[in-house]
């Protein structure tokens, strides 16, 4: 028998695989409980001053490599700039937060950056300490992960539970892990991608909305319910149910 992080997956080994269907059970992970909402003034000044934060940000988190799309975020949140330039009385632009460790081919990241003229607008912190997740998410304007490609997607959730609204692609496993509480956009659309980032710098009702709904949808997953659906399904295998 095997078990599955998602549905997605489920689909997956069964087209690549050609697993049967009946032998995949899916068993969603668990989320750490100290991801939680940070609104401590002193340690989101903390974390912003650390980094060099002033001012709205958009947040990603996670390996830069080229699965997660940044390219192309990168050109959409370009293109945002431009939409935001555009008008009359424009709300200040938001910087890019790209967190997380470097991964293969990051360098293509940074030559788009440089060839869109990017480089004091996007923040490249590296790698993220896990002490300092919490309080970034939570200071962010919005989460956007416009991966290619999850089996789950942690990250999202993750942003969720901090009360941060969040953007992310409608392929894979991502639309489970994010149910109605995050914008879905086709991360091969970079035009999508920034309607999506404006939508949530113009609209502070929505961004209300989505925090609210995603920490409601944050609460449906934990390690406890995982451990137990998974004892459930090894008893089940062995027979001794």
């Amino acid at each position: 028998h095997v078990l599955a992080a998602s549905e997605a997956t489920r689909r997956d080994l069964v087209r690549y695989y050609h697993t049967p269907l009946a032998r995949i059970s899916v068993v969603y992970p668990g989320l750490d409980k100290d991801l939680a909402p940070v609104s401590d003034p002193a340690r989101l000044a903390g974390v912003r001053a650390r980094y060099g934060l002033e001012g709205p940000y958009l947040l990603y988190v996670g390996t830069l490599q080229p699965r997660k799309n940044l390219v192309r975020l990168v050109q959409a949140y370009a293109r945002l700039r431009s939409l935001l330039a555009g008008q009359d009385r424009p709300p200040p632009a938001p910087r890019l937060v790209l967190a997380g460790k470097k991964g293969w081919l990051y360098d293509d990241i940074v030559a788009q950056l440089r060839s869109l003229g990017l480089e004091g607008q996007v923040l490249l912190t590296g790698y993220l300490p896990a002490s300092d997740l919490s309080a970034l998410l939570s200071g962010a304007l919005a989460f956007v992960y416009p991966s290619l490609y999850e089996g789950f997607g942690l990250p999202v959730l993750e942003a969720m539970a901090c009360g941060t609204p969040v953007i992310c692609s409608a392929t894979s496993s991502l639309p489970e892990v994010a149910g109605e509480a995050a914008l879905l956009v086709d991360p091969l659309e970079i035009e999508a991608l920034a309607q999506a980032m404006l939508r949530l710098v113009e609209d502070a009702e929505l961004r209300r909305e989505l925090r609210a709904r995603g920490l409601q949808q944050a609460g449906r997953f934990s390690w406890r319910r995982c451990a137990r659906e998974t004892l459930t399904i090894l008893e089940e295998v062995a027979g001794t149910t």
